[in-house]
């Protein structure tokens, strides 16, 4: 709403900066200029309008609503992909350290597997020592007592040669041992870094499909990102659109305004008097009838609760008309800013173009408004509304003060004070 008010000062601006821009409207060819019907035409056009114009702010608002929920939607988009790309990166640096640590076990099980492959061959080589070995000791073994006696001069070195390899034999053995613990060990460390190769591969393959899936959900977010700002573009299009169509029933009703001023001024009053009424019937104009000081209209709504007839309980300003920013006139001596007023659920009880709220609820809830032109004259005479359809009815008041009130069918009072 504060968008379409501010599109329509920028609009009243807009007109005021053109004040002699010829804007005449007129009655079609085939209507006396000087009947009713004539300006029954001019007020049937200026409620259209003023309908229209009321769709165009609706269309608006859903509009900025819509582009607000965009808008929205859009930074969270962008706040995923900012922090699912951090993700992403992050397991980036997770999958080049592990492909780090796997290289380095990659050499550690290469270096193990060199250890196991240089000490099977020692191992290897020890036995076939042991192995010949244990044949010449076995040999000597079976030298019988004659043979050592016939050769007693060989004896003491047989002896000698057999101590010896058997002792040699022994630490054969003993390291032989020593080696196969050796390739034990080395066979455990080497399925020890093999089982830690393959957890870190598992683990790095988890991580690429995490990265995966990642990846597929910033593809998909960057195409939710693509389509709402396609939305938000197309919605701010239409915007401009209605904007634009916006201003110019402005003018138009600007327009209408004026001829229907020119009218009065012209034909005189001929406004309804009494009798049902629907809402936009011209009842009257501002005028400045008894305790008045200027020409303004005093206008409330009340329900069955209150009797005093230009007495007010009903919230006007609470949605039924929308009180807007203040206006070009000066401050009031407390510092309030004259506000302009704009249609709500009912249309305005007076003509514009400009309508702007002089005194706020007083004697209930009652407002006074004054109808301007676009130069900021007073628009005298102005012609006044029913705000909605009804049994109209008109009176004077003990001060000289001529007013109409309306009974509405849901029960409401409106009335409208100080006509001319």
């Amino acid at each position: 709403m504060k968008k379409v008010l501010l599109i329509t000062l920028v609009s009243l601006i807009f007109i005021i900066s053109f004040p002699k821009e010829s804007r005449a409207v007129s009655c079609p060819s085939s209507m006396d200029p000087s009947s009713i019907e004539c300006l029954d035409y001019l007020r049937d056009q200026l409620n259209k309008l003023a309908k229209e114009n009321q769709s165009i702010e609706n269309q608006l608002s859903d509009e900025e609503y819509k582009q607000l929920t965009l808008s929205q939607k859009l930074a969270y988009i962008a706040n995923q992909i900012e922090q699912t790309e951090k993700v992403i990166e992050s397991l980036e640096i997770e999958i080049a350290a592990h492909n780090i640590e796997i290289s380095i076990l990659e050499d550690n099980i290469e270096e193990a597997e060199d250890s196991i492959a240089l000490s099977k061959q020692e191992i290897n080589q020890l036995e076939d020592s042991v192995s010949q070995r244990v044949t010449e000791s076995y040999k000597f073994s079976f030298i019988g007592a004659l043979e050592l006696f016939l050769d007693s001069r060989n004896f003491s070195d047989i002896l000698r040669k057999t101590k010896y390899l058997l002792s040699t034999r022994e630490k054969d053995i003993e390291q032989l041992e020593s080696y196969t613990v050796m390739v034990q060990d080395l066979k455990e460390e080497e399925e020890k870094l093999s089982a830690q190769k393959e957890e870190l591969q598992s683990t790095r393959l988890a991580m690429e499909d995490q990265q995966e899936e990642l990846l597929i959900e910033k593809n998909n977010l960057d195409e939710q990102k693509s389509v709402r700002q396609s939305l938000l573009a197309e919605s701010k299009r239409k915007a401009a659109e209605l904007e634009t169509e916006y201003l110019q029933n402005v003018k138009k009703l600007a327009d209408l305004d004026a001829a229907i001023i020119a009218y009065i001024n012209k034909y005189g009053d001929q406004a309804v008097n009494s009798g049902y009424v629907s809402s936009g019937t011209w009842i009257g104009r501002m005028g400045n009838s008894g305790l008045s000081s200027g020409d303004h209209l005093h206008f409330s709504i009340h329900d069955q609760r209150m009797s005093d007839i230009c007495g007010g309980n009903i919230d006007i300003l609470n949605g039924h008309l929308i009180q807007g920013s203040g206006s070009w006139l000066p401050r009031a001596s407390d510092g309030w800013n004259y506000p302009y007023v704009y249609a709500g659920t009912m249309r305005l009880p007076i003509a514009g173009p400009l309508v702007i709220m002089t005194q706020n609820y007083h004697h209930g809830t009652a407002i006074d408004l004054v109808s301007y032109k676009a130069d900021h004259s007073v628009n005298y005479g102005a012609p006044i509304y029913a705000v909605m359809e009804g049994t109209l009815y008109k009176a004077t008041d003990g001060f000289g003060g001529k007013y109409a009130y309306i009974r509405h069918p849901n029960g409401w009072t409106s009335c409208y004070l100080h006509l001319k």
